[in-house]
């Protein structure tokens, strides 16, 4: 038994000698044109795997490693030059660019029919070429059968400006990662029990020889067959070959686009089993964090069920992307150590944990984006126009708010997108963010139909949701959670009541019936301005509103916020600055109530509370997140 590398560049060769000498070359006979994937690196993956496979047919007890190189602008696929004015047309395209060099690797036996495969992305961003300086790279006659037109080696710093990531990736085979696979390529496949889920990133766990194995794709109660991927000191990654014994509490996905879709990964399991192992992974993680004792005494309520499992959220975030050339709306892939993630939109026809509504709006925001031919935003480039699609839906009350996320530049006629939008559409906004991060961001909002705002009903009450309002993104669950909160509240027999990180006021709002005084606080100004406008709507007279950030609470507003009787702090996912909690501490409230959405930092925070003489009497999970990770927390401290 030998190795086989499937290629006759002798780049490859080179780098392969980096870790062996020991192999032979045999070019394979694969034409890539033939090829219809045009996903880069899913196109860079399938030609890999072609030519190892095309290689392995004759020499089936051979290891044999393909592997193809492309570069990427947006998500065009640059191969190699045909001629000569190809190659010059290729160097203009990339000119000024940041562009991807994809490289994907197979390593293939055909005996057992074993196969591991990988990819490695690098970025070059390429100075503004001239055209006498395109001239003479083509007379270096060097560009034939290199990728892009180029072999980086020989450009240097002539042509680029900046190479992010495996600069041998960029010549031609990432021979860090090849070396990984080739370490892991003759571990045999084992059988293991998966026992257990790794929260939040929601991958199997099970154990072989000893190392724990995390499994993207099995499930809790399987028994699985597995590839080992990667092996790290302590752990390993395995990719699952066949399942032995499914799991008894697996289930049917209702929505046909589970597995790829990264907005939900736990739809093929059942519902209670989720909660089980949402309130399990609580439990553990407060006791790893805070210590075996945390709980001692601690009033443990199991997870609180959501009233819907399905179509609950009444907002999401969609992805523009592309797919061969025409423009999809959906989410972003599902990440997994297993495959990698390039950050692609997976194209949806339904979203089951949102709503319906999205089968009449998409097709209108795909077909305008379309006709105006700016292109669709590339998170790796920064380059195109269309960013995101946001859209809120009152779940009570059935109004619809969408906001349309590009980035700045030449405006297209957006007069007729209202033509065909259903009746409960009530708000169109255009939003402009030009910020780099693939995260909604309102630089500038244009409010281009309708009202400023839509409304949504909870609590008995009536509140206004504008683009950037906080509300809970599952209201019936939310109501659960502010209902539960009103009873503690009343049992303590708060009268003065402080809530911090108030947002648009939602729940003070709630609470303003069974305590005398409310007084929130938020850093943004627009959330202030909102949750007055929702006192005034309801009638309320007992709460009155302050921006400020919970760091500054005692230089602008200490006489306000002095002498709570309780507090309800809801920080967002990076849970409390030292500063705050500190300054949380120093109210001197006999009781604190904690909203988290974020069990670690949660749980980190309770560290600091205990310390300071706040005892966790009270835990209350409540799941507004069905078939995620994710899982809302209540905890409720006295201080002795």
């Amino acid at each position: 038994m030998g190795m086989i590398l499937a290629s006759s560049s002798p780049r490859r060769q080179e780098l392969i000698e980096k870790i062996t000498d020991k192999f032979t070359v045999v070019p394979s006979d694969v034409d890539e044109t033939t090829i219809k994937e045009t996903d880069p690196v899913r196109f860079a993956v399938e030609v890999a795997v072609l030519k190892a496979k095309d290689v392995g047919e004759r020499y089936p007890d051979d290891v044999v490693i393909g592997a193809d190189t492309i570069v990427a602008l947006g998500n065009s696929i640059i191969g190699k030059p045909t001629d000569e004015d190809d190659a010059r047309k290729i160097l203009g395209v990339l000119s000024g660019t940041r562009h991807r060099v994809i490289t994907g690797i197979a390593v293939y036996r055909k005996r057992d029919s074993k196969l591991l495969t990988a990819h490695e992305i690098s970025y070059v961003k390429f100075k503004k070429l001239s055209s006498k300086e395109i001239e003479q790279e083509i007379k270096r006659n060097e560009y034939m059968d290199k990728a892009g037109a180029y072999a980086i080696q020989s450009v240097g710093d002539r042509f680029v400006e900046e190479i992010r990531g495996d600069y041998d990736n960029v010549v031609g085979l990432p021979i860090k990662k090849l070396k990984r696979l080739l370490m892991i390529f003759d571990i045999p496949p084992c059988e293991i029990d998966i026992v257990d889920m790794a929260l939040p990133k929601n991958w199997a766990v099970g154990r072989s020889g000893g190392m724990v194995v995390f499994v993207p794709d099995a499930v809790y109660g399987d028994r699985v067959r597995v590839s080992i991927t990667e092996r790290k000191k302590h752990f390993a990654y395995g990719k699952v070959l066949k399942v032995v014994r499914p799991s008894p509490y697996r289930t049917e996905p209702l929505c046909r686009h589970f597995g790829t879709c990264g907005g939900c990964i736990m739809q093929n399991l059942l519902y209670e089993t989720q909660i089980d192992l949402k309130g399990r992974y609580l439990l553990n993680t407060l006791q790893k964090i805070a210590g075996p004792k945390v709980l001692e005494g601690v009033d443990v309520s199991s997870v609180c069920p959501s009233p819907d499992i399905f179509y609950y959220r009444n907002k999401m975030e969609f992805a523009f992307g592309e797919d061969d050339g025409t423009v999809v709306l959906g989410l972003r892939e599902r990440s997994s150590p297993v495959g990698g993630y390039r950050k692609g939109t997976v194209a949806l026809s339904e979203c089951v944990i949102f709503s319906d509504i999205v089968r009449d709006i998409f097709p209108i925001f795909r077909e305008f984006a379309q006709k105006t031919g700016l292109g669709v935003y590339d998170p790796y480039t920064n380059e195109g126009f269309f960013r995101h699609l946001v859209i809120r839906e009152g779940k009570n009350t059935g109004e619809v708010m969408v906001l349309l996320i590009t980035k700045s530049g030449e405006v297209p006629d957006m007069t007729g997108l209202m033509d065909d939008m259903p009746e409960s559409v009530k708000s169109l906004w255009w939003v402009e963010n030009n910020r780099t991060s693939d995260v909604v961001f309102f630089e500038r909002k244009h409010n281009l139909y309708g009202s400023s705002f839509i409304t949504e009903e909870m609590c008995g009450m009536r509140f206004r949701i504008y683009p950037q309002s906080f509300f809970q993104p599952n209201t019936r669950a939310a109501a659960l959670l502010y209902s539960k909160i009103g009873e503690e509240l009343k049992d303590a027999g708060v009268d003065k009541l402080l809530g911090l990180y108030c947002g648009s006021g939602v729940m003070e709002t709630s609470l303003s019936s069974v305590v005398k005084e409310v007084v929130g606080v938020d850093i943004e100004l627009s959330n202030i301005s909102t949750a007055n406008e929702n006192c005034k709507t309801n009638n309320i007279k007992n709460c009155h509103f302050y921006q400020c950030s919970v760091e500054d609470l005692f230089k602008k507003h200490r006489d306000v916020v002095n002498n709570p009787d309780a507090v309800i702090i809801d920080p967002p996912r990076a849970g409390l600055s030292k500063k705050a909690l500190k300054n949380i501490i120093s109210l001197g409230s006999r009781r604190i109530m904690y909203v988290s959405c974020n069990v670690s930092t949660f749980v980190r925070d309770i560290k600091e509370l205990k310390e300071a003489g706040y005892n966790i009497k009270k835990l209350l999970p409540f799941d507004f997140f069905p078939h995620t990770a994710h899982l809302e927390t209540l905890g409720v401290f006295e201080k002795e």
